[in-house]
């Protein structure tokens, strides 16, 4: 019976680079960059949390609008299979709110 190697499986690409990251809404209704990826690298995977108060829209390479991906005030978020070339950016959903999001972006080739 003859031996047949075991196919690796493809890792993820790798991300040698972190970005922290802590942005407070400064101003209602108006989407802002939670972070930027850096030059040269693509964002590779991304844990926040929005801290609140009130719901935020997140939105990967482009401005957000309240149509974006929901996180209520209190919700986390983790994706390790990105491939954001520009910036990661949000707004907040409730009405008068500035929420806090925080977290962490890693990038790489």
């Amino acid at each position: 019976m003859p031996i047949n190697p075991k196919v690796a499986k493809k890792d993820f690409p790798s991300a040698d680079t972190s970005t922290p990251f802590d942005v407070t809404l400064a101003v209602t209704a108006t989407a802002e960059d939670l972070v930027s990826v850096p030059a040269l690298k693509k964002g590779r995977a991304v844990s926040l949390v929005n801290e609140g108060p009130g719901e935020v829209a997140i939105a990967f390479d482009a401005t957000a609008t309240t149509s974006d991906l929901f996180l209520e005030e209190g919700d986390a978020y983790d994706e390790h299979d990105l491939e954001v070339s520009t910036n990661i950016s949000f707004i907040n959903v409730t009405t008068g709110q500035t929420p806090r999001v925080r977290g962490i972006l890693w990038s790489g080739d």
